[in-house]
């Protein structure tokens, strides 16, 4: 009984260990690119356009002068419609990453 045990960990070992020299080879073989993190993909102008309706109709729900403000801002200043819904979205959620402000 003990030699088929005795076995049975001695494969196991030898498996778990070509295992992580068959890991160690492809972190080797791909260099910087497997100890970066994964990035989100960019967001399609379409996809962008639809948070930013989906935004403004949750605007419009709650506050209709805040709505027509934004829309009016769109139109006359895109660059600060566009900074002030930045604002918005981090607003709602805080734990989301962006350039560091200095306070």
């Amino acid at each position: 009984m003990k030699y088929p045990i005795m076995l049975v960990c001695v494969m196991m070992t030898a498996m778990s260990m070509s295992a992580l020299a068959q890991g160690a080879a492809a972190g080797a073989a791909g260099g910087a690119a497997t100890t970066e993190k994964a990035k989100h993909p960019k967001m399609t102008e379409e996809q962008r356009a639809a948070m930013i309706d989906k935004k403004l109709q949750e605007i419009k729900a709650k506050d209709e002068a805040q709505y027509k403000e934004l829309i009016a801002l769109k139109e006359k200043d895109p660059e600060a419609f566009k900074a002030k819904m930045r604002e918005l979205f981090k607003a709602d959620h805080p734990k989301a990453k962006g350039p560091a402000k200095a306070k």
